[in-house]
């Protein structure tokens, strides 16, 4: 879409670094736990290695071991031949592990424990650090107070909504009667404390009706009285491509609304708003959200308001001000087609010929693809947002400076309308659309005043056992929910190497942020590595252990069998999520991709005169 800058490449090495720090350190750190127990223990080690596979590059201590990083970034080991034989993970192994010692139970519960101990350590530390730095959070997560709850909420596309085509349905949490303003006390008899605990707690819910259907009892308190609300949480999408859904009930924290520099000529400035005014009501309605406030100016329309405004000293001001109608975006066409029971709107944007520089034969303004809603699995492929619209019936679109040569076209009614489609890398063709009509899309109107609202993080430091302790529990209810059927969790929702390399790019400008993420990357090692499956930490501790109290009942070759089946399912799982990853990260690319589109073709500037 754009040029690549110099500040792109240097955030593409920026995140690559912080990869390789944090990430690749969360496995040092654990594979360096085991190593240190086996040194103590007086073990064999012959291979420390960040990585399984071959051997990229590394060097031979003097102490004998092999320290290498390997081909594969999805973990890491040390060879120890006393502990276990993996050679099928670990590749051939110089030395005889009949002929070498044997080592008691505790050598080997020790040594296969400490690597899940070094992860808690250097997470624990991290959380120190935060706790002494504070780290950024959303304004309102330290309560649970309510600040806005929407009448609809969308569950498509926010980009379509935003064009009069997104699908919306009403709003959970207000069908419930949970209003602004309100305190959440808990949520199905689970006590909650943030605002973010309010989000995770519906997200992993896994309560159903009789009919099948979410629910989330709340516990709130409003004005001094305790009730209890029956919430039925949408399922919205996350990703078009992956399929990712969460629960939501659709609310939003209490917090601060402050205006930013007025602009010239806008209603704002003529009402005599001021930067840093903080807005307490409007028509005597408490305002406790940001988006609660565009939405009583939108739902009012172009009709005066009195804001009550808190400015500076605590000195509360009324102002009245007339919001202005705009539309925030351009018009659009919509091609609608298929079957009445299963239509399909394609929307497609006149682009300018900047937008197709990587095109070499990109002479004119042409038509993109921006989306298809609902989604449209038979074209997804062909249909996809950045396709380029070439021809219509045949006939080359010559002239596209509007809509109204594609609107040319379609005119005569439902038909079937045959497209040709191009992309810049050479992929070319056509498909032919079943009862397509073409209308213009109506953008939505919305009621301004010409002033920016200022987000104003807190700065949280909690406690680092609080932080540790608040993931290990979240990471165990996952875990539950990823076997309940009544759960919308799912094993393709887990995040593979890929994810989190994008994670850490997408945080890379906040140190904060990495150290967080990384105490919840050392938490989850440490906990999936203690799981009591064979090839990992807690496999090797219940085989032991096993072992131990049955007289060596299972012999070593069973041992191996059960370590190569579980190895072969283990990494199917892997490729399993790595798979599922890759096609989150096409959705994730296609609706950057879309956002350019809007931000460059679709969006509007809003403008005010003196």
């Amino acid at each position: 879409m754009e040029n690549f800058s110099v500040s792109d490449l240097l955030g593409s090495l920026r995140g690559i670094l912080l990869v390789a720090i944090f990430f690749g350190g969360s496995i040092f750190v654990h594979e360096l736990g085991h190593f240190l127990a086996a040194r103590r223990r007086g073990l064999k080690v012959e291979r420390f290695s960040i990585g399984f596979g071959p051997r990229l590059f590394g060097w031979t201590g003097k102490d004998g071991v092999d320290y290498r990083v390997s081909l594969i970034p999805l973990g890491g080991y040390v060879a120890l031949p006393q502990l276990a034989d993996m050679q099928g993970i670990e590749g051939e192994t110089t030395d005889d592990a009949e002929a070498l010692p044997k080592i008691s139970y505790t050598d080997k519960m020790i040594v296969s424990v400490m690597g899940a101990v070094f992860n808690i350590i250097f997470a624990f530390v991290l959380a120190t650090i935060l706790w002494f730095t504070g780290m950024p959070v959303p304004e309102g997560n330290g309560s649970t107070v309510i600040g806005y709850v929407p009448e609809q909420i969308v569950t498509g596309s926010a980009h379509l909504a935003e064009l009069g085509l997104g699908q919306t349905i009403p709003g959970p949490a207000y069908t419930a009667g949970v209003r602004s303003g309100d305190k959440i006390l808990a949520i199905d008899g689970q006590p909650v404390t943030s605002f973010a605990q309010v989000m995770e707690t519906i997200m992993l819910g896994n309560r159903r009706d009789s009919q099948e259907r979410p629910t989330s009892t709340f516990t709130i308190e409003r004005a001094g009285q305790t009730m209890e609300l029956i919430v039925f949480p949408a399922r919205l999408e996350l990703n078009a491509r992956s399929g990712d859904r969460i629960r939501v009930a659709g609310m939003q924290a209490r917090s601060r609304v402050v205006m930013d520099e007025p602009m010239p000529g806008s209603p704002a400035a003529k009402a005599g708003l001021k930067k840093g005014d903080r807005v307490i009501a409007v028509d005597g309605q408490a305002v406790n959200n940001a988006a609660e406030f565009r939405e009583l100016l939108r739902k009012g329309g172009a009709i005066e308001h009195q804001l009550k405004v808190v400015r500076g000293d605590e000195q509360a001001l009324t102002l009245p001000v007339t919001p202005r109608i705009n539309t925030t975006v351009n018009p659009v066409s919509v091609i609608a087609y298929g079957e009445e029971a299963h239509r399909h709107s394609l929307i497609v944007v006149p682009v300018t010929k900047d937008l197709l520089s990587r095109d070499p034969e990109a002479k004119r303004d042409q038509l993109m693809v921006l989306g298809v809603s609902p989604e449209d699995p038979t074209l997804t492929e062909a249909l996809r947002i950045g396709t380029i619209i070439d021809k219509v019936d045949g006939k080359e679109l010559t002239a596209i400076r509007s809509l109204e040569d594609l609107d040319k076209a379609g005119a005569g009614g439902p038909r079937e309308l045959t497209l040709y489609w191009k992309r810049p890398n050479g992929d070319s063709g056509n498909l032919t659309l079943t009862h397509a009509a073409i209308r213009r899309g109506k953008p939505v109107e919305v009621a301004q005043i010409g002033a920016v609202l200022v987000a104003r993080p807190d700065i949280e430091k909690r406690n680092p056992l609080d932080t540790c302790l608040g993931i290990v529990r979240s990471t165990f209810t996952t875990l539950r929910r990823l076997f309940d059927r009544d759960s919308d969790i799912k094993v393709n929702q887990l995040a593979s190497v890929i994810s989190i390399t994008k994670t850490y790019y997408n945080i890379s400008e906040d140190i904060t942020r990495v150290l967080w993420f990384t105490v919840l990357i050392n938490l989850n090692l440490a906990i999936l590595n203690l799981m009591p499956i064979p090839v990992l930490d807690g496999g090797h501790m219940l085989i032991a252990t096993i072992q131990r109290y049955t007289n060596n009942a299972i012999k070593a070759s069973a041992v191996i069998i059960l370590q190569y089946t579980f190895m072969a399912l283990l990494f199917s799982l892997m490729a399993y999520i790595i798979f599922n990853d890759v096609r989150r990260c096409s959705g994730d690319n296609e609706m950057q991709l879309r956002q350019q589109i809007l931000e460059r073709h679709v969006y509007k500037p809003a403008e005010y005169k003196k």
